[in-house]
């Protein structure tokens, strides 16, 4: 999976997974990171940019979960990342946005943490 948001937080993952999960730096070419109108990020099309973010690796189980935790808004795609190694087929998370708001070096969502934690709590009870 390659993630450019929450799921790249350690303790993100801990919370919604129970663990953290192997983790490794990737780009997707071609996209822009952007932040949506809910004020999480998502992605959108756009020749010449390229997206820093990391390729996780999922189990069945953890799958799930991370469907579950971005299926509101999101739709999973099928795309080709970049690793230290070159091309890498991967899934990625997308929801549909108008805009064009880049989201700032650093950051992984657009809410406080604490707000994000009992987000992802809330949705493994």
């Amino acid at each position: 999976m390659f993630v450019y948001g929450t799921l790249r937080d350690m303790e993100y993952q801990r919370a919604l997974f129970g663990c953290e999960v192997p983790t490794r730096p990737a780009t997707l070419t071609g996209w822009l990171a952007v932040v949506a109108e809910s004020g999480y990020f998502t992605i959108v099309r756009a020749p010449g940019e390229t997206v820093s973010g990391d390729l996780v690796t999922l189990n069945d189980e953890q799958l799930a979960r991370a469907d579950a935790w971005e299926d509101v808004d999101y739709q999973r795609l099928r795309i080709e990342a970049h690793d230290a190694t070159g091309p890498v087929a991967a899934f990625v998370y997308v929801r549909p946005t108008a805009s064009r708001e880049r989201i700032q070096p650093g950051t992984l969502a657009g809410h406080p943490r604490a707000d994000v934690l009992a987000q992802i709590r809330a949705l493994r009870r």
